[in-house]
């Protein structure tokens, strides 16, 4: 797993605004069955293209428009965006040990900041991806052709080890 590069005392960081931890009663508790039902725990809601425009400049080059923004800015305007993304506390917990460490530590509050301060940007998933098999294996032969040959376990194994890395969708988007 990957180790955390980033932590809240090294100036890199978003508002406390952004950073909204779920109420208790927005985390849910397993199923009968034990299954841990994927679930929101962050705010409902997608920053408005309109008030996201605000963040950036917008200039004419050649013709066309361009967005002309820091490195900083694109972070940040990243972080609104996520805020947006539904975090799976408890399996990020598990899948991350560090996190949750760094959790229990008092370093971050919930899983959902660490995803939005750091976490997207180290590559961690927010939640267990959900593979449609049958899709993805139509959709990327070289999957379909290890499977075949058995170097590659499953879809979901492939898509879980290298798929998202290489930015190959689990489903039909």
């Amino acid at each position: 797993m990957p180790q955390s590069t980033l932590s809240p005392s090294n100036g890199i960081d978003a508002p406390m605004s952004w950073r909204q931890a779920p109420a208790e009663a927005d985390i849910a508790a397993p199923a009968e069955n034990g299954a841990r039902p994927h679930t929101d725990t962050g705010l409902k809601y997608l920053v408005p293209f309109s008030k996201l425009k605000e963040q950036f400049r917008v200039v004419s080059v050649g013709g066309q428009l361009k967005v002309d923004m820091t490195y900083d800015e694109l972070m940040q305007v990243t972080r609104k965006l996520l805020q947006a993304v539904p975090v799976d506390e408890a399996w990020y917990r598990k899948t991350y040990p560090d996190v949750a460490e760094a959790i229990d530590a008092g370093d971050y509050r919930t899983a959902k900041q660490h995803f939005i301060d750091f976490g997207y940007f180290e590559g961690r998933r927010p939640f267990e991806p959900e593979v449609d098999e049958l899709w993805y294996l139509r959709n990327n032969p070289d999957v379909r052709s290890g499977v075949e040959d058995g170097s590659i376990k499953s879809p979901a194994t492939h898509f879980i080890e290298h798929g998202y890395d290489e930015g190959r969708p689990p489903m039909q988007m």
